[in-house]
């Protein structure tokens, strides 16, 4: 959380001191030259300077008046009494400094009826406590070595009161915008897989009973048939790639991997009448990726030399002279290759894509969402949202089940993003947000995600942006984080004669401009 510095300068004070009538001729009025409170969360301290003029002080020479500050909790359960100020008359002054006390640390002893400025600073800890608390000023007055009388002040506790803290901020209470997300079109999904389809050597005809193409012809067929079951899908496309080994001519593998790819597609085909643009086909001739692969990821083959192969598969050979540079350099680990390798680099991948209709109805969309709801459309989610009311925890799943089906749709992190500020997680609502994408909405959201975490600066420049826009919500928010920023712990009771000079010379320059 960021934190603040708050630095204050009184506005201005004069502090009588309200004792009864019989004691006024030797009791003086304190004057507060200057006061300022300085409450810095960042260092946890507070710090306190009180600056007195000595020559406001009319006291008899065996007079002093003693000044103590006192931090008190509003609810009375705590309180910290800080080193006095001492004003002396003469007398008393001279006991002082031919006792040494003068010097000492913590005895703020000065001499009235002087030109001099009693200065007092401190620091303190800020304790929890003081978040809620008054600074007071005891004041006591004596005669030589009498006991000191105390002087009754117009706070609850009998001091005079200087100054009040209290660090609790008002929250901003930004209304959270959901947006629907923009309609990305019908579901469609996919069924892939690979089926190693076997031919007679340098041929390119299909023959189903040939050794297990049965086997692997029904993992096509049960794929298609799969979607052809379902009553909400339709099959749009049903493409097959075909890939041959790199052991032979490169010119003849294209051959057979083309022929043999488009013998496959026509087979599908002509099993379900599907128009001839539904089965599409690709090849690759030689399938060195795929040999790649089973080099690095596979251990299962006793091959004593993979890193040079790999070598070799990555250069800048051709492919014809890729697979002789392997073969007569490691001879004994191509013929693992030759034999446990290439026959799994013969093999024929399928994608059956399908999309699921539209679901008109809220039922229906409830229905699929218990379901499956992958088949929704990233709007069906946002309409199922406003069936709730907003926060309730069925709203929340909606839109936290949305954006994991549509991770990357901007609308539906921004809506996820909403969810987890309003849950409080701030750093999950700000990864959505880094996919929310820049519209003025989004920069709303990020200025609450600001707000929550006390970055008041950027807070306003998000809903600044937000603002200009076209977001009206953000006006209202801009106020109320300016406010937050601009927020004084510190409020004075007093008025300074600093701050009265301050007031008649400006009186006095505007009436000198007129």
């Amino acid at each position: 959380m960021k934190k603040f510095l708050y630095s204050f300068g009184l506005a201005s004070a004069l502090i009588l001191a309200n004792a009864p009538q019989a004691d006024a001729a030797r009791i003086p009025e304190l004057k507060v030259y200057d006061l300022q409170v300085d409450v810095d969360e960042t260092r946890n301290t507070v710090d306190i300077s009180l600056d007195l003029h000595a020559r406001a002080f009319e006291l008899s020479r065996d007079r002093e008046v003693i000044y103590t500050p006192v931090i008190i909790a509003l609810d009375d359960s705590d309180e910290l009494e800080l080193d006095p100020v001492i004003i002396a008359g003469r007398n008393r002054w001279y006991y002082y400094m031919r006792e040494g006390a003068l010097d000492q640390p913590g005895h703020n002893i000065y001499r009235a009826n002087t030109d001099v400025h009693a200065r007092y600073s401190t620091t303190v800890p800020f304790e929890p406590w003081m978040g809620h608390c008054t600074i007071e000023m005891r004041q006591q007055t004596a005669n030589c070595c009498a006991t000191p009388e105390t002087v009754p002040g117009d706070s609850d506790k009998g001091n005079v009161l200087m100054a009040s803290i209290d660090t609790e901020r008002p929250a901003l209470a930004a209304p959270f915008i959901f947006a629907p997300p923009v309609d990305a079109g019908p579901v469609i999904k996919n069924i892939e897989g690979s089926a190693f389809i076997t031919f007679v050597v340098n041929r390119t005809e299909l023959k189903p009973d040939y050794m297990v193409n049965r086997r692997e012809l029904q993992k096509i067929i049960s794929s298609i048939d799969f979607v052809r079951r379902d009553s909400d899908a339709t099959i749009t496309r049903v493409h097959i790639k075909g890939f041959a080994s790199p052991e032979g001519p490169y010119d003849n593998n294209v051959r057979l991997a083309k022929g043999r790819t488009e013998t496959l597609r026509r087979y599908v085909r002509d099993l379900y009448s599907f128009p001839d643009t539904t089965v599409t086909q690709s090849y690759e001739p030689e399938d060195w990726a795929g040999l790649r692969s089973y080099l690095t990821d596979s251990m299962n083959f006793d091959i004593k030399h993979r890193a040079e192969i790999i070598d070799i598969v990555d250069g800048p050979l051709g492919f014809d002279n890729k697979d002789l540079a392997i073969k007569t350099r490691f001879p004994e680990d191509y013929a693992v290759i030759l034999k446990q390798i290439y026959p799994w680099l013969r093999h024929s991948d399928y994608r059956v894509t399908y999309s699921i209709r539209t679901y008109t109805s809220l039922e229906e969309i409830r229905r699929v969402f218990a379901a499956d709801p992958t088949r929704l459309r990233n709007v069906d989610f946002y309409t199922l949202a406003q069936s709730y009311p907003e926060g309730s925890p069925e709203y929340m799943e909606v839109f936290a089940t949305a954006v994991e089906v549509y991770p990357d749709d901007p609308m539906l992190n921004l809506n996820a993003a909403n969810i987890e500020l309003e849950r409080g997680d701030l750093d999950a609502a700000q990864s959505h947000l880094l996919k929310a994408g820049s519209s003025p909405i989004a920069d709303y959201a990020r200025g609450v995600l600001a707000a929550r975490r006390k970055d008041w600066k950027e807070a306003v420049r998000r809903f600044t942006s937000a603002r200009d826009g076209g977001i009206e919500q953000a006006q209202q928010c801009i106020d109320m984080a300016e406010s937050i920023r601009d927020y004084h712990p510190v409020s004075y009771h007093i008025t300074t004669t600093l701050k009265e000079a301050q007031d008649e010379a400006k009186a006095k320059a505007e009436a000198g401009s007129k």
